[in-house]
C-alpha cells in the first residue's frame, strides 16, 4: 500500500469513527482529535462499545475479531484508529 492510500484510508477511518461516535452518543460531538479520548472525554460506555463495533463494521465493510479486542483501544480516537486499521489489513 502506498503512502498516499493508507493516509486516504487512515482518514477515512477516522472520518467513520467521528460519524459513528456521534451517532452512538447521540449529541453534537466538539471538534475531535485522534487524541480526543473516547470514555474521558466523550462519555463512551460499555454499551456504546458494542453499537460503535457493530457501526463501524458496516461503514468499513470490516469485520472485527472480538477475540482481539482489549479495552486500551477505546482510548482515544488514535487507538481505536490504529485497531480498525489493524483489523482491515488482516
Amino acid at each position: 500500500m502506498s503512502e498516499t492510500t493508507a493516509v486516504a484510508s487512515r482518514e477515512r477511518i477516522v472520518e467513520a469513527i467521528t460519524s459513528v461516535l456521534a451517532q452512538v452518543l447521540d449529541y453534537e460531538l466538539p471538534e475531535l482529535s485522534e487524541q480526543s479520548r473516547l470514555f474521558d472525554e466523550l462519555g463512551l460506555d460499555s454499551t456504546g462499545v458494542f453499537e460503535l463495533l457493530m457501526q463501524l463494521e458496516e461503514a468499513l465493510e470490516v469485520e472485527f475479531d472480538t477475540d482481539n479486542l482489549e479495552m486500551a483501544h477505546f482510548e482515544t480516537v488514535r487507538s481505536l484508529a490504529d485497531f480498525v486499521a489493524a483489523e482491515m489489513d488482516r
